[in-house]
């Protein structure tokens, strides 16, 4: 394991939980998990993991819907935001970083701390309500270049029995 700040033994996680078995995540491909409400992109690389939040910053799409480029950048698969798999940042713009969660891999393992979890929603309460039809894909910073996201989800919801007389 890296000796980055979020590569952490096991005994360092304080409320350890397991998100993924390391044999089954493939080389460079994202893979997803959800701990309490917040959405996880894991990235193996090598003999190394990364666990970044799994939304992108530009309008929410799960990163673990994308790619790794040939450059070690998770590319969102929506609109190719770029991240950088060890450790979250845009090469893009730098001021773009994914949160990168401690993890450690152990008995076959991969594991994260749901107290940081915890905290991260604290600070960053997640808007989905996934309880709903396609309350996971929640548009998180709605743009006037694509005004009709509402009206287009509130379709595929209802179909056309809100609409008319």
């Amino acid at each position: 394991m890296s000796t980055e700040k979020h590569h952490v033994v096991y005994s360092e996680l304080s409320e350890a939980v397991r998100i993924a078995e390391w044999e089954e995540l493939e080389d460079r491909q994202p893979a997803h998990a959800l701990v309490e409400n917040t959405d996880l992109v894991l990235i193996r690389f090598g003999d190394r993991i990364s666990v970044l939040y799994g939304r992108c910053l530009h309008r929410g799409a799960l990163l673990a819907d994308g790619f790794v480029d040939d450059r070690d950048n998770l590319i969102c698969g929506v609109h190719h935001w770029d991240y950088r798999i060890d450790t979250g940042v845009s090469e893009y713009n730098n001021e773009e970083q994914l949160h990168a969660f401690k993890a450690a891999v152990h008995k076959g393992g991969v594991f994260v701390d749901r107290a940081e979890i915890v905290a991260f929603e604290e600070l960053h309460p997640q808007p989905f309500q996934r309880g709903q039809y396609l309350g996971a894909y929640a548009d998180t910073h709605p743009e006037d270049t694509e005004p009709y996201t509402r009206q287009i989800q509130e379709l595929a919801r209802h179909g056309l029995s809100k609409v008319g007389h």
